[in-house]
C-alpha cells in the first residue's frame, strides 16, 4: 500500500500543470454541460452516461493506473484524435500519452469541425481534485449524440512512455442499424495504442515514465507514427485493465 501511495503522489506531481488549470477547465466544462442540457431538449439527441472503471490490480509487479483524459462525440467518418499509421497531429494527444495531461487536447478540440461535443474527465468518482484512477476507482461523465455519431476517448496507460487507451480512430458507434442508442459494455472497442512520440521502456520500470520521471516530457523523442503497441514487452489484456460502459439516460 505504501508503494501505491508513493506512486500516486509521484504521478499527481507530474500532473501539476493539469491541476493548475483545473479551475478554469472545470468552469468551461460546467458551461459546456449547461449548453449540452439545452441541446438535449431536442428529441434528435440522446444523453448517455459514460463510466470508465480501472479493473487492474495492485497485487502485481506494477499497479495499473489511468490518467485524466478527453472524450469526444465525433461526426461520422471523422478522425479527430489521430490517424493510425500517421504522426500525432500535434493537438495535445502526446501530452496525454506521455504525461497524462488532457489540457492541450481539450483546448484543441473545442474548435474542431469534426467534433460535435468534447470534454475532459479528470476527477475520479467520489474525489474532489484531478487525479489518475487506481484499481477499483472510476471516472464518470455525460455526453449527448444523435444517430450516426461516434464516441471516442483517450487516457494514458500510465506505466509507459507514450501509450494510451482508445478505440480506433473512427470511434465507437453510439446507435445501431435501427437508430436505437447502444447500451452497455463497449470495452471490446478499446485498444492499447502507441503515440509514437517517445521511445518505449519496460512498462512499470522505465525512469522516463510518468510515475517515475522527474518532469514532463523527459524521454527520448521517437518521431514515429500512431500505431497499436508492438514493442517486445508484455502488457495485460485491455479487458483485464479497464471497462467502459455507455448507458442511455
Amino acid at each position: 500500500m505504501k508503494n501505491i501511495l508513493l506512486l500516486t503522489t509521484a504521478f499527481c506531481l507530474i500532473l501539476s500543470s493539469c491541476s493548475t488549470d483545473s479551475e478554469s477547465m472545470d468552469s468551461e466544462l460546467l458551461n459546456a454541460q449547461e449548453a449540452t442540457n439545452l441541446v438535449n431538449e431536442s428529441n434528435a439527441f440522446t444523453k448517455f452516461k459514460v463510466t470508465i472503471e480501472n479493473l487492474g490490480s495492485d497485487e502485481v509487479t506494477y499497479p495499473t493506473v489511468f490518467s485524466p483524459g478527453v472524450y469526444v462525440v465525433q461526426k461520422q467518418k471523422s478522425e479527430p484524435l489521430f490517424m493510425e499509421g500517421y504522426p500525432d497531429y500535434g493537438d495535445g494527444l502526446e501530452h496525454i500519452a506521455e504525461d497524462g495531461n488532457p489540457q492541450m487536447l481539450y483546448n484543441s478540440l473545442m474548435n474542431n469541425s469534426r467534433v460535435r461535443e468534447s470534454g475532459a474527465f479528470s476527477i475520479p468518482v467520489g474525489g474532489e481534485m484531478p487525479s489518475p484512477i487506481l484499481p477499483g476507482h472510476s471516472y464518470e461523465f455525460y455526453i449527448t449524440a444523435k444517430n450516426k455519431d461516434h464516441f471516442t476517448l483517450a487516457t494514458m496507460f500510465a506505466q509507459s512512455n507514450d501509450l494510451f487507451i482508445a478505440p480506433n480512430s473512427w470511434g465507437i458507434p453510439l446507435f445501431d442499424g435501427n437508430k436505437e442508442p447502444i447500451n452497455g459494455d463497449v470495452t471490446m472497442y478499446l485498444q492499447l495504442w502507441d503515440a509514437g512520440t517517445e521511445v518505449n521502456e519496460e512498462p512499470g520500470v522505465g525512469p522516463n515514465q510518468a510515475p517515475r520521471q522527474s518532469a514532463p516530457n523527459t524521454g527520448i523523442d521517437e518521431n514515429g507514427v500512431v500505431h497499436l503497441v508492438v514493442d517486445g514487452y508484455t502488457y495485460p489484456d485491455v479487458s483485464d485493465m479497464i471497462k467502459v460502459t455507455v448507458t442511455p439516460q
